[in-house]
């Protein structure tokens, strides 16, 4: 009788098992990051995955162009918790400095209150002090006990919350979630928690302006995100030498080695659903079949426009009453000189941006007195610009759904412009050599941006976990959803995050 060795019989079953995956096709909407994570790791399965991307290149939102030699990340631009990525590629075997250089910023960034009133934010916690007592007395004291409350929110958060998939009540009632639940100030808000340990309002608005990449206020965000502080001064601020675009650049080249294939400059115009299943992507050129699909692109637009209307779980009054994150007004400048008083990160922080926060949320209008972010990369970069050169990026946190009509556009483009070369004490408008704005037009046109918006949905506590859109559909048995509007939210380490939960999902449902 023939027998069969262990090794034989085991490699036999792997055989089977691999090419019973193989045969399960799946069709990923959007090659931003959450949907490259999400290829790279179905792909590592066995899974015969292709993405389908209405775009040129990859990277979704962190994508990458070049003008008049100046080359611009065009979405994010703040690289925080590296230990998420280090995490991601070491399910592959591989580490982050397999595919680029991490630089660490000293400094972080600088705070500019006024012409005359800015400060350096310091890479290691204890060369702030003197800013800190300078701000408020004995306010470093205060942040260090403010620090060490964020430190324990992010640690528990990312333990027991962040990586897990709430598809119902049930899965918030785990008694290591409850038991830490308490101590979260999940009821509670990021201004709050703040003003709880520190007085100065300058003070407030360093520990506070972090809440603008997670899409909220901090006078609505949940208290649990003032995690987001230990994130900032104990993990650090990071740089991928070249440009965030590395990041994608590295997820892609991740997913085609794991034998994911792609479809560039293809819009997806429907998904086919029969029987309550998905049976097939439509683009502008071709039909895709699928055995499961996994929607990357933002969800309102797959919902709203791709799905037939009996088959969305959230229809058009649910997306109405949602709390957007902002859009942004960007401006991209390559200037043939040197700004001297600027820094990688650099934020302007208005003394009445109670207001700027209110023309967001309460009621939208184009700001006329608003904070703002400028990155200056040619500070840490010397590939992004010519030489003597700077390569700017100006981001105006705004409304979404605003009427972006050209006239709007060349009032906020001279306004910021003017404010900016005050702040620095240098003329920039005169020794231009790249422009471009990027603004709610864009973020519609590229990304099929519900309203324009630019993170997805607000991080309140009432979206939050539970209560943001599921990962997967109610009414299509095998239609999938990761990114910024579904688990957990919003940032490039956080889609890496939504894409291992819903392989894991993928992988224990659909087998």
């Amino acid at each position: 009788m023939f027998n069969l060795t262990q090794d034989v019989f085991t490699g036999i079953i792997f055989f089977i098992i691999l090419n019973f995956f193989a045969m399960k096709k799946v069709v990923i909407i959007g090659a931003g990051l959450a949907g490259l994570a999400t290829s790279a790791l179905l792909g590592k399965k066995g899974y015969s995955v292709t993405v389908i991307e209405k775009n040129e290149q990859p990277g979704g939102r962190a994508r990458k162009e070049l003008d008049n030699s100046f080359l611009y990340d065009i979405g994010p631009s703040w690289y925080m918790m590296p230990e998420v990525f280090d995490r991601y590629f070491e399910l592959f075997g591989k580490k982050t400095s397999d595919f680029y250089k991490l630089i660490r910023l000293d400094p972080s960034y600088r705070i500019f209150f006024s012409d005359s009133e800015f400060y350096d934010i310091r890479a290691r916690v204890e060369d702030n002090k003197d800013v800190f007592n300078k701000l408020e007395k004995d306010g470093y004291n205060k942040f260090l006990k403010y620090l060490e409350k964020s430190k324990f929110i992010y640690e528990s958060s990312l333990e027991h919350l962040v990586y897990k998939d709430y598809d119902d009540l049930g899965d918030i009632l785990d008694p290591k979630i409850l038991a830490i639940v308490p101590k979260l100030s999940l009821l509670s808000t990021v201004h709050k928690e703040v003003s709880r340990y520190v007085e100065d309002p300058r003070l407030q608005k360093l520990l506070e302006f972090t809440t603008v990449f997670l899409g909220a206020s901090p006078y609505e965000a949940s208290g649990l995100y003032s995690l987001i502080s230990h994130a900032d001064f104990n993990l650090g601020i990071w740089y991928p030498d070249g440009g965030i675009w590395k990041v994608a650049d590295a997820l892609y080249r991740l997913a085609q080695d794991n034998n994911v294939e792609f479809r560039f400059n293809e819009p997806v115009t429907a998904i086919s659903v029969s029987n309550g299943s998905a049976v097939s992507v439509k683009t502008d050129q071709d039909s895709y079949d699928a055995d499961i699909v996994v929607s990357g692109a933002d969800y309102p637009h797959t919902e709203l426009d791709l799905l037939p209307e009996v088959y969305r779980t959230y229809g058009k009054k649910y997306w109405e009453k949602r709390k957007l994150s902002p859009s942004c007004f960007n401006i991209f400048l390559g200037v043939g000189k040197k700004i001297e008083k600027l820094r990688h990160h650099n934020l302007y922080l208005d003394p009445n941006w109670d207001q700027h926060f209110a023309d967001v949320r309460d009621n939208p209008r184009w700001p006329d007195n608003p904070s703002y972010y400028v990155c200056a990369t040619s500070k840490t970069d010397k590939t992004v610009a010519p030489d003597g050169c700077e390569n700017l990026f100006f981001l105006v946190p705004v409304a979404p759904g605003l009427d972006d009509t050209d006239e709007v556009r060349d009032h906020m483009y001279q306004r910021t412009i003017a404010h900016f070369e005050e702040l620095v004490g240098q003329k920039v408008s005169d020794s231009i050599r790249s422009k471009m704005i990027f603004a709610q037009r864009e973020f519609r046109s590229y990304y099929n941006s519900y309203k324009g918006t630019a993170f997805g949905l607000a991080h309140t506590l009432l979206q939050t976990a539970i209560f943001r859109p599921r990962v997967k559909s109610k009414k299509v048995k095998n239609l999938y959803y990761t990114g910024q509007f579904t688990q957990p939210g919003v940032g490039m380490p956080i889609a890496l995050i939504s894409a291992e939960i819903v392989a894991n999902k993928i992988l224990k449902e659909q087998k």
